[in-house]
C-alpha cells in the first residue's frame, strides 16, 4: 500500500459511501499519539456545502493573489530546490494536457479539492505545542493509507491554510482549532494522465546517518 499510493488529481464524479468514509477514520484514528491525547480532529464537507466552500475559496484566492510555494522565510537549499524542479518536470507535461499550466492547476486544483467529492479539514486544538503536529502527522498518514487500501484516491493540501479564516467562518470551526491541511478524497479517474505521476524518492544515503 505504502508503495501504490501516490496523490490523486482527478477524480470521478462517483459519490463516496458514508460507511466507507467512517471507516476511513476509524483506522485513522488508531494511528499512535503522546500520551494517547488523539488531538487530531477532522471536519468533513461535501455536496452543496463543499460546492459552497469551494467558490468562496476560488474567490478569496483571487482576490488575495495568493501563490504556491514552500512556505519557508529564507531560499530553499539547493538539495530541496532540485526536488521541487524535479516534480514540476515530471508534473507538467501531464499537467499540459489539461490545458491549464502547472501553476493554474495546482492552485485552482487545491481551492477546488480537485474536484473530489470529499473535502477534509485537518484541525488541532491550539492549547497543544507544536510537538503534537508529528501525532496529527501520524494520523493523516494512516488515513490516506486506508483509504487508498479501499480504493480511494487522496491528495494533502497545504494551500488552503492561509484561508483558514474563510473556512472556519463557513464551516463554524471554533476559534480555539488551527486549520493545518486539508485533504482531497474520492474515486480517482484512472484513465487521466495526471494521477500517473509517480513522484521520486532520496536515496537511502541523503536521509541516513549511521553512528557505529
Amino acid at each position: 500500500t505504502i508503495k501504490e499510493r501516490r496523490s490523486t488529481r482527478v477524480y470521478l464524479e462517483k459519490p463516496v459511501a458514508r460507511k466507507e468514509v467512517e471507516q476511513v477514520f476509524q483506522l485513522a484514528g488508531l494511528a499512535p499519539s503522546a500520551m494517547n491525547l488523539q488531538p487530531w480532529e477532522f471536519v468533513i464537507t461535501y455536496g452543496d456545502e463543499k460546492n459552497r466552500l469551494v467558490r468562496r475559496l476560488k474567490k478569496t484566492r483571487a482576490e488575495r493573489k495568493t501563490t504556491c510555494g514552500p512556505g519557508t522565510a529564507k531560499p530553499l537549499p539547493e538539495r530541496f530546490a532540485q526536488r521541487s524542479r524535479q516534480v514540476l518536470e515530471r508534473m507538467q507535461p501531464a499537467i499540459l494536457e489539461t490545458g491549464e499550466s502547472y501553476n493554474q492547476f495546482i492552485e485552482q486544483g487545491s481551492c477546488s479539492f480537485y474536484g473530489a467529492p470529499i473535502a477534509i479539514i485537518v484541525t488541532m486544538d491550539r492549547l497543544f505545542p507544536k510537538a503534537r503536529y508529528l501525532d496529527l502527522g501520524l494520523s493523516v498518514s494512516y488515513l490516506l493509507l486506508a483509504a487508498h487500501a479501499m480504493g480511494l484516491g487522496t491528495c494533502p493540501i497545504g494551500l488552503i491554510v492561509p484561508f483558514a479564516d474563510v473556512i472556519s467562518d463557513l464551516l463554524d470551526i471554533p476559534e480555539e482549532r488551527e486549520i493545518l491541511l486539508a485533504i482531497a478524497m474520492g474515486y480517482p479517474d484512472t484513465e487521466s494522465p495526471v494521477n500517473r505521476i509517480k513522484t521520486s524518492r532520496e536515496d537511502l544515503s541523503e536521509i541516513l546517518s549511521w553512528y557505529e
